[in-house]
Protein backbone atom coordinates (compact mmCIF):
# COMPACT_ATOMS: atom_id res chain seq x y z
CA UNK A 1 0.00 0.00 0.00
CA UNK A 2 2.74 2.74 0.79
CA UNK A 3 4.53 1.57 -2.62
CA UNK A 4 1.62 2.41 -4.75
CA UNK A 5 0.66 5.99 -2.58
CA UNK A 6 3.97 7.25 -2.98
CA UNK A 7 4.21 6.11 -6.31
CA UNK A 8 1.20 8.12 -6.75
CA UNK A 9 2.61 11.58 -5.01
CA UNK A 10 5.64 11.04 -7.68
CA UNK A 11 3.07 10.59 -10.79
CA UNK A 12 0.98 13.43 -9.29
CA UNK A 13 4.14 15.76 -8.91
CA UNK A 14 5.02 14.81 -12.29
CA UNK A 15 1.90 15.48 -13.61
CA UNK A 16 2.20 19.12 -12.48
CA UNK A 17 5.64 19.26 -13.73
CA UNK A 18 4.78 18.58 -17.34
CA UNK A 19 1.41 21.11 -17.10
CA UNK A 20 3.63 23.58 -15.96
CA UNK A 21 6.45 22.37 -18.88
CA UNK A 22 4.30 22.03 -21.75
CA UNK A 23 4.40 25.35 -23.68
CA UNK A 24 3.64 27.56 -20.95
CA UNK A 25 1.20 29.21 -23.25
CA UNK A 26 -2.09 27.60 -22.01
CA UNK A 27 -3.96 30.70 -20.21
CA UNK A 28 -6.17 29.40 -17.27
CA UNK A 29 -9.89 28.61 -18.38
CA UNK A 30 -12.07 32.56 -18.26
CA UNK A 31 -14.29 31.61 -15.72
CA UNK A 32 -12.17 29.57 -13.49
CA UNK A 33 -13.41 30.12 -9.65
CA UNK A 34 -11.47 32.42 -7.74
CA UNK A 35 -9.59 30.65 -4.44
CA UNK A 36 -12.05 30.17 -1.99
CA UNK A 37 -10.91 31.35 1.69
CA UNK A 38 -11.82 29.60 4.69
CA UNK A 39 -14.07 31.49 6.91
CA UNK A 40 -11.88 32.82 9.25
CA UNK A 41 -13.10 31.69 12.84
CA UNK A 42 -14.57 34.35 15.28
CA UNK A 43 -11.76 34.09 18.40
CA UNK A 44 -13.45 31.81 21.70
CA UNK A 45 -12.30 31.07 25.07
CA UNK A 46 -12.76 27.37 26.02
CA UNK A 47 -12.69 26.92 29.69
CA UNK A 48 -11.04 23.42 30.88
CA UNK A 49 -11.65 22.00 34.64
CA UNK A 50 -10.97 18.95 36.75
CA UNK A 51 -11.81 18.49 40.02
CA UNK A 52 -8.11 16.71 41.10
CA UNK A 53 -5.06 18.74 41.00
CA UNK A 54 -3.02 15.99 38.93
CA UNK A 55 -2.87 18.69 36.02
CA UNK A 56 -2.80 22.11 37.85
CA UNK A 57 0.65 23.10 37.06
CA UNK A 58 1.40 20.72 33.99
CA UNK A 59 -2.24 21.14 31.78
CA UNK A 60 -1.06 24.07 29.41
CA UNK A 61 2.08 21.94 28.51
CA UNK A 62 0.11 18.53 28.09
CA UNK A 63 -3.08 20.02 26.62
CA UNK A 64 -3.56 23.61 25.98
CA UNK A 65 -0.15 24.62 23.76
CA UNK A 66 -0.72 22.10 21.04
CA UNK A 67 -4.77 22.78 21.44
CA UNK A 68 -4.28 26.54 20.43
CA UNK A 69 -1.27 25.55 18.34
CA UNK A 70 -4.32 23.23 16.14
CA UNK A 71 -7.06 25.53 16.62
CA UNK A 72 -5.41 29.29 16.53
CA UNK A 73 -9.24 31.05 17.22
CA UNK A 74 -8.86 28.85 20.43
CA UNK A 75 -7.66 30.87 24.24
CA UNK A 76 -7.21 27.79 26.64
CA UNK A 77 -7.99 28.67 29.90
CA UNK A 78 -7.73 25.80 32.46
CA UNK A 79 -8.56 26.01 36.10
CA UNK A 80 -6.46 24.72 38.73
CA UNK A 81 -8.62 22.41 41.06
CA UNK A 82 -6.30 23.40 44.10
CA UNK A 83 -7.63 27.19 44.16
CA UNK A 84 -10.83 26.08 42.57
CA UNK A 85 -13.05 23.48 44.15
CA UNK A 86 -16.59 22.00 42.21
CA UNK A 87 -18.72 23.03 44.05
CA UNK A 88 -17.64 26.60 44.44
CA UNK A 89 -17.10 26.98 40.95
CA UNK A 90 -20.89 25.41 40.87
CA UNK A 91 -21.89 28.22 42.89
CA UNK A 92 -19.57 30.97 41.31
CA UNK A 93 -21.95 30.45 37.99
CA UNK A 94 -18.02 30.04 36.20
CA UNK A 95 -18.61 28.77 32.92
CA UNK A 96 -17.36 25.38 32.14
CA UNK A 97 -16.74 23.52 28.46
CA UNK A 98 -15.01 21.17 28.94
CA UNK A 99 -14.84 18.91 32.21
CA UNK A 100 -12.16 16.24 32.29
CA UNK A 101 -11.75 12.90 34.77
CA UNK A 102 -11.22 9.48 35.03
CA UNK A 103 -14.67 7.60 35.05
CA UNK A 104 -13.78 6.63 38.23
CA UNK A 105 -14.76 10.62 39.19
CA UNK A 106 -17.39 10.95 36.72
CA UNK A 107 -20.91 10.68 38.82
CA UNK A 108 -19.36 14.63 39.42
CA UNK A 109 -20.79 14.92 35.89
CA UNK A 110 -24.31 14.17 36.10
CA UNK A 111 -24.40 15.31 40.51
CA UNK A 112 -23.68 19.34 39.40
CA UNK A 113 -25.83 18.84 35.57
CA UNK A 114 -22.91 19.14 33.60
CA UNK A 115 -23.64 16.02 30.97
CA UNK A 116 -24.26 17.12 27.43
CA UNK A 117 -25.10 14.02 24.98
CA UNK A 118 -22.69 14.30 21.97
CA UNK A 119 -23.68 11.62 19.79
CA UNK A 120 -25.33 14.08 17.61
CA UNK A 121 -22.45 16.15 17.08
CA UNK A 122 -20.30 12.76 16.91
CA UNK A 123 -22.56 11.64 13.92
CA UNK A 124 -22.76 15.21 12.29
CA UNK A 125 -18.88 15.64 12.65
CA UNK A 126 -18.46 12.33 10.93
CA UNK A 127 -15.83 11.25 13.88
CA UNK A 128 -14.64 7.69 13.65
CA UNK A 129 -15.53 6.10 17.28
CA UNK A 130 -14.08 2.53 15.80
CA UNK A 131 -9.98 3.97 16.38
CA UNK A 132 -10.91 4.01 19.68
CA UNK A 133 -10.33 1.81 22.70
CA UNK A 134 -13.60 -0.62 22.20
CA UNK A 135 -14.16 -1.14 26.45
CA UNK A 136 -13.78 2.42 26.43
CA UNK A 137 -16.21 3.52 24.20
CA UNK A 138 -18.42 0.65 25.35
CA UNK A 139 -17.87 2.36 29.08
CA UNK A 140 -19.13 5.42 27.67
CA UNK A 141 -21.85 4.44 26.24
CA UNK A 142 -23.46 2.60 29.64
CA UNK A 143 -22.24 5.23 31.68
CA UNK A 144 -24.82 7.59 29.21
CA UNK A 145 -27.78 5.42 28.59
CA UNK A 146 -26.56 4.64 25.25
CA UNK A 147 -25.70 8.38 24.24
CA UNK A 148 -21.79 9.23 24.46
CA UNK A 149 -21.24 11.94 27.14
CA UNK A 150 -17.52 12.65 26.11
CA UNK A 151 -14.34 11.08 24.23
CA UNK A 152 -11.98 8.78 26.19
CA UNK A 153 -8.54 11.07 25.82
CA UNK A 154 -5.68 8.39 28.02
CA UNK A 155 -6.16 5.94 30.22
CA UNK A 156 -4.67 3.62 33.12
CA UNK A 157 -4.90 0.45 34.05
CA UNK A 158 -3.02 -2.06 36.18
CA UNK A 159 0.37 -3.07 35.67
CA UNK A 160 2.96 -5.54 37.14
CA UNK A 161 6.30 -4.40 38.16
CA UNK A 162 9.46 -5.71 39.26
CA UNK A 163 12.59 -5.38 41.53
CA UNK A 164 15.27 -6.84 39.20
CA UNK A 165 17.79 -6.22 41.92
CA UNK A 166 15.57 -8.62 44.69
CA UNK A 167 15.84 -11.53 41.38
CA UNK A 168 19.13 -11.71 41.10
CA UNK A 169 20.29 -11.64 44.84
CA UNK A 170 18.06 -14.82 45.08
CA UNK A 171 19.17 -16.02 41.44
CA UNK A 172 15.34 -16.14 40.72
CA UNK A 173 14.29 -15.55 36.69
CA UNK A 174 12.78 -12.39 35.62
CA UNK A 175 8.84 -12.46 35.25
CA UNK A 176 8.15 -12.97 31.07
CA UNK A 177 5.22 -11.88 29.84
CA UNK A 178 2.12 -13.84 29.74
CA UNK A 179 1.92 -15.28 32.77
CA UNK A 180 -1.02 -16.75 34.31
CA UNK A 181 -2.03 -15.76 38.04
CA UNK A 182 -1.00 -19.59 39.21
CA UNK A 183 2.78 -18.70 37.41
CA UNK A 184 2.68 -15.53 39.12
CA UNK A 185 1.97 -17.06 42.49
CA UNK A 186 4.50 -19.90 42.18
CA UNK A 187 7.31 -17.22 41.22
CA UNK A 188 6.47 -15.43 44.20
CA UNK A 189 6.75 -18.28 46.42
CA UNK A 190 10.32 -19.08 45.15
CA UNK A 191 10.91 -15.31 46.26
CA UNK A 192 9.17 -15.12 50.05
CA UNK A 193 11.39 -15.77 52.24
CA UNK A 194 13.36 -14.21 55.55
CA UNK A 195 16.93 -13.77 55.43
CA UNK A 196 19.51 -11.78 57.27
CA UNK A 197 16.69 -10.80 59.47
CA UNK A 198 14.77 -9.57 56.70
CA UNK A 199 11.22 -10.32 55.76
CA UNK A 200 11.16 -10.34 51.98
CA UNK A 201 7.93 -10.49 50.42
CA UNK A 202 7.47 -12.59 46.24
CA UNK A 203 4.23 -9.91 45.91
CA UNK A 204 2.29 -6.98 47.18
CA UNK A 205 -0.20 -5.06 45.91
CA UNK A 206 -3.22 -2.34 45.73
CA UNK A 207 -5.87 -4.79 46.63
CA UNK A 208 -8.42 -1.68 46.19
CA UNK A 209 -6.83 -0.82 42.72
CA UNK A 210 -6.89 -4.24 41.73
CA UNK A 211 -10.67 -5.18 42.80
CA UNK A 212 -12.04 -2.17 41.25
CA UNK A 213 -10.07 -3.21 37.36
CA UNK A 214 -10.45 -7.16 38.65
CA UNK A 215 -10.73 -9.36 35.27
CA UNK A 216 -14.37 -10.81 36.43
CA UNK A 217 -15.52 -7.56 35.80
CA UNK A 218 -17.47 -7.38 39.40
CA UNK A 219 -18.61 -4.28 40.78
CA UNK A 220 -19.11 -3.25 44.18
CA UNK A 221 -23.04 -3.02 43.79
CA UNK A 222 -25.78 -3.99 41.11
CA UNK A 223 -26.90 -0.61 39.68
CA UNK A 224 -30.30 -1.82 39.23
CA UNK A 225 -31.02 -2.91 42.70
CA UNK A 226 -28.95 -0.82 44.06
CA UNK A 227 -27.32 -3.50 46.47
CA UNK A 228 -23.87 -4.58 47.72
CA UNK A 229 -22.84 -8.15 45.48
CA UNK A 230 -20.21 -8.83 47.81
CA UNK A 231 -21.88 -12.74 48.00
CA UNK A 232 -22.11 -13.53 44.35
CA UNK A 233 -19.84 -15.48 42.46
CA UNK A 234 -17.94 -13.36 40.53
CA UNK A 235 -17.14 -10.94 43.75
CA UNK A 236 -15.93 -13.82 45.46
CA UNK A 237 -13.81 -15.35 42.63
CA UNK A 238 -12.20 -11.69 42.34
CA UNK A 239 -12.27 -11.27 45.88
CA UNK A 240 -10.64 -14.92 46.87
CA UNK A 241 -7.95 -14.52 43.49
CA UNK A 242 -6.52 -11.17 45.66
CA UNK A 243 -6.54 -12.91 48.65
CA UNK A 244 -4.95 -16.29 47.74
CA UNK A 245 -1.74 -14.15 46.93
CA UNK A 246 -1.84 -13.56 51.25
CA UNK A 247 -1.73 -17.07 51.94
CA UNK A 248 1.33 -17.58 49.82
CA UNK A 249 4.02 -19.29 52.22
CA UNK A 250 6.50 -16.60 53.38
CA UNK A 251 3.79 -13.54 51.80
CA UNK A 252 1.65 -13.26 54.31
CA UNK A 253 0.23 -10.09 55.79
CA UNK A 254 0.07 -8.95 58.98
CA UNK A 255 -1.70 -6.15 60.68
CA UNK A 256 1.29 -3.80 60.35
CA UNK A 257 1.73 -4.53 56.59
CA UNK A 258 -1.81 -5.47 54.99
CA UNK A 259 -2.81 -2.07 53.98
CA UNK A 260 -2.22 -0.04 50.80
CA UNK A 261 0.38 2.06 52.38
CA UNK A 262 2.16 -0.55 53.74
CA UNK A 263 2.18 -2.91 50.41
CA UNK A 264 3.21 0.31 48.71
CA UNK A 265 5.71 0.60 50.81
CA UNK A 266 7.67 -2.56 51.13
CA UNK A 267 7.91 -2.22 47.29
CA UNK A 268 8.99 1.45 46.65
CA UNK A 269 10.91 2.38 49.61
CA UNK A 270 12.26 -0.53 51.60
CA UNK A 271 12.82 -2.53 48.47
CA UNK A 272 12.00 -6.00 50.38
CA UNK A 273 9.10 -6.74 48.04
CA UNK A 274 10.08 -8.07 44.49
CA UNK A 275 6.84 -7.75 42.39
CA UNK A 276 3.69 -5.43 42.82
CA UNK A 277 0.70 -4.80 41.10
CA UNK A 278 -0.72 -1.47 40.58
CA UNK A 279 -2.01 1.05 38.82
CA UNK A 280 0.48 2.11 35.77
CA UNK A 281 0.18 5.44 35.89
CA UNK A 282 1.27 5.70 40.08
CA UNK A 283 4.00 3.47 39.72
CA UNK A 284 5.38 5.14 36.82
CA UNK A 285 4.77 8.04 38.73
CA UNK A 286 6.71 7.09 41.65
CA UNK A 287 9.37 4.85 40.10
CA UNK A 288 12.45 6.99 39.47
CA UNK A 289 16.36 5.25 39.68
CA UNK A 290 15.91 3.71 43.15
CA UNK A 291 16.44 0.89 41.98
CA UNK A 292 17.22 -1.15 38.68
CA UNK A 293 13.05 -2.27 38.00
CA UNK A 294 10.96 -3.46 34.82
CA UNK A 295 7.63 -3.99 33.78
CA UNK A 296 5.56 -7.58 32.74
CA UNK A 297 2.20 -8.46 31.67
CA UNK A 298 -0.43 -8.26 34.02
CA UNK A 299 -1.33 -11.87 35.02
CA UNK A 300 -4.15 -13.57 33.28
CA UNK A 301 -6.39 -15.54 34.36
CA UNK A 302 -5.87 -19.42 33.46
CA UNK A 303 -9.85 -19.88 31.06
CA UNK A 304 -9.35 -15.80 29.82
CA UNK A 305 -6.02 -16.19 28.08
CA UNK A 306 -5.12 -12.78 26.93
CA UNK A 307 -7.86 -10.85 29.15
CA UNK A 308 -6.19 -8.19 30.83
CA UNK A 309 -7.35 -5.98 33.80
CA UNK A 310 -10.35 -3.89 32.88
CA UNK A 311 -9.30 -0.28 31.51
CA UNK A 312 -9.76 2.91 33.71
CA UNK A 313 -10.14 6.05 31.15
CA UNK A 314 -10.25 9.49 31.55
CA UNK A 315 -12.68 10.73 29.72
CA UNK A 316 -13.05 15.09 28.24
CA UNK A 317 -16.36 16.24 28.00
CA UNK A 318 -18.72 18.75 26.30
CA UNK A 319 -20.76 20.36 29.25
CA UNK A 320 -24.45 21.47 28.73
CA UNK A 321 -23.37 25.21 30.17
CA UNK A 322 -20.57 25.51 27.47
CA UNK A 323 -21.79 28.10 24.86
CA UNK A 324 -19.15 27.03 22.14
CA UNK A 325 -19.98 23.01 21.88
CA UNK A 326 -19.23 22.74 18.37
CA UNK A 327 -15.21 24.05 19.11
CA UNK A 328 -15.43 22.64 22.54
CA UNK A 329 -16.07 18.97 20.17
CA UNK A 330 -13.31 19.56 17.69
CA UNK A 331 -10.86 19.98 20.57
CA UNK A 332 -11.74 16.79 22.62
CA UNK A 333 -11.97 15.27 18.89
CA UNK A 334 -8.35 16.01 18.14
CA UNK A 335 -7.28 15.01 21.25
CA UNK A 336 -7.40 11.60 19.99
CA UNK A 337 -5.90 12.05 17.13
CA UNK A 338 -2.95 9.84 16.08
CA UNK A 339 -0.79 13.49 16.35
CA UNK A 340 -1.94 14.05 19.77
CA UNK A 341 -2.02 10.75 21.33
CA UNK A 342 1.62 10.44 20.50
CA UNK A 343 2.53 13.41 22.32
CA UNK A 344 0.42 11.95 25.24
CA UNK A 345 2.36 8.62 25.00
CA UNK A 346 6.08 10.05 24.20
CA UNK A 347 5.10 11.87 28.34
CA UNK A 348 4.17 8.59 29.42
CA UNK A 349 0.71 8.81 29.12
CA UNK A 350 -1.34 5.97 27.94
CA UNK A 351 -3.10 6.38 24.86
CA UNK A 352 -6.57 5.66 23.88
CA UNK A 353 -6.29 4.16 20.58
CA UNK A 354 -7.34 0.76 19.23
CA UNK A 355 -4.68 0.35 17.53
CA UNK A 356 -1.76 -0.96 20.36
CA UNK A 357 1.35 -0.80 18.23
CA UNK A 358 0.56 2.58 16.76
CA UNK A 359 -0.37 4.15 20.40
CA UNK A 360 2.73 3.00 22.19
CA UNK A 361 5.38 2.96 19.67
CA UNK A 362 6.51 6.47 20.92
CA UNK A 363 5.72 5.59 24.76
CA UNK A 364 7.90 7.04 27.00
CA UNK A 365 10.14 8.57 24.58
CA UNK A 366 10.23 11.79 26.69
CA UNK A 367 10.61 10.28 29.90
CA UNK A 368 14.38 9.17 30.75
CA UNK A 369 13.86 6.58 33.58
CA UNK A 370 11.63 4.39 30.84
CA UNK A 371 14.62 4.21 28.50
CA UNK A 372 15.06 0.23 27.71
CA UNK A 373 11.86 -0.61 29.68
CA UNK A 374 9.50 -3.40 28.74
CA UNK A 375 6.45 -0.70 28.21
CA UNK A 376 4.80 -2.73 25.49
CA UNK A 377 3.75 -5.00 28.45
CA UNK A 378 1.66 -2.44 29.93
CA UNK A 379 -1.35 -2.57 27.94
CA UNK A 380 -3.08 -5.74 27.80
CA UNK A 381 -3.64 -7.74 24.55
CA UNK A 382 -7.31 -6.73 25.00
CA UNK A 383 -9.13 -5.16 28.49
CA UNK A 384 -12.12 -6.70 30.88
CA UNK A 385 -15.24 -4.89 29.98
CA UNK A 386 -15.47 -2.90 32.50
CA UNK A 387 -17.81 -2.87 35.64
CA UNK A 388 -18.35 1.05 36.14
CA UNK A 389 -20.76 1.21 33.40
CA UNK A 390 -23.63 2.79 35.02
CA UNK A 391 -23.37 6.21 37.46
CA UNK A 392 -25.05 4.54 40.35
CA UNK A 393 -21.95 1.96 40.36
CA UNK A 394 -19.57 5.04 39.84
CA UNK A 395 -21.52 7.00 42.91
CA UNK A 396 -21.23 3.74 45.22
CA UNK A 397 -17.29 3.43 45.09
CA UNK A 398 -16.19 5.46 48.56
CA UNK A 399 -18.44 3.32 50.70
CA UNK A 400 -18.06 0.42 48.67
CA UNK A 401 -14.40 0.87 49.48
CA UNK A 402 -14.78 0.84 53.07
CA UNK A 403 -16.23 -1.98 53.01
CA UNK A 404 -14.13 -4.01 50.34
CA UNK A 405 -11.05 -3.01 52.89
CA UNK A 406 -13.08 -4.42 56.14
CA UNK A 407 -13.65 -7.80 54.22
CA UNK A 408 -10.11 -7.86 52.98
CA UNK A 409 -8.16 -7.37 56.33
CA UNK A 410 -10.66 -9.89 58.27
CA UNK A 411 -9.71 -12.23 55.24
CA UNK A 412 -5.78 -11.58 54.71
CA UNK A 413 -5.14 -11.34 58.91
CA UNK A 414 -7.37 -14.65 59.07
CA UNK A 415 -10.06 -13.19 61.06
CA UNK A 416 -12.92 -14.68 59.56
CA UNK A 417 -13.29 -16.68 56.83
CA UNK A 418 -14.20 -15.40 53.17
CA UNK A 419 -18.21 -16.03 53.48
CA UNK A 420 -18.46 -14.63 56.66
CA UNK A 421 -16.31 -11.91 55.72
CA UNK A 422 -17.96 -10.95 52.50
CA UNK A 423 -21.41 -11.25 54.17
CA UNK A 424 -20.91 -9.03 56.64
CA UNK A 425 -19.06 -6.25 54.72
CA UNK A 426 -22.13 -6.46 52.10
CA UNK A 427 -24.72 -5.94 54.95
CA UNK A 428 -22.89 -3.07 56.28
CA UNK A 429 -22.36 -1.70 52.32
CA UNK A 430 -26.21 -1.75 52.18
CA UNK A 431 -26.82 -0.25 55.00
CA UNK A 432 -24.90 2.77 53.40
CA UNK A 433 -26.01 2.40 50.18
CA UNK A 434 -29.30 2.78 51.20
CA UNK A 435 -28.94 6.20 52.59
CA UNK A 436 -26.81 7.16 49.31
CA UNK A 437 -29.81 6.15 47.23
CA UNK A 438 -32.49 7.26 49.23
Amino acid sequence: MKVKRYGGLVMAASLVVLTACGGGNTPPAANAPAPVEEKKKDPVELVFYSQVADYDQTFMDTFGNMIQTKFPHVTVKHLPAGSNKIADVVASGQTIDVMFMSIGQADSLTTYDYQYDISEMIKTSKYDLSKLEPSAVELQKGFANNGMYGLPVFTNTLGLFYNKNLFDKFGVEYPKDGLNWDQLKDLAKRLSRTEGGVSYKGLVMSSSANIVLNQYSAAYIDPTTKKSIFTTDSFKKAFELLTSVSKIPGNELTAQTWSLAEQQKMFFQNQNAAMLLHFVVLSLSTLKDQFDWDIATFPQLADKPGVGPQSYPTYFYVTKTSKHKQDAFDVIAYLTTEEFQNHLAQKGMLPILKDRVAGMSQFGQDVPTLKNKNVKALLPEKFAPSALTKVEVVKAQSPGHTAYFEAYQNTVLGQKDTNTALREAGEKLDQKLADLFK
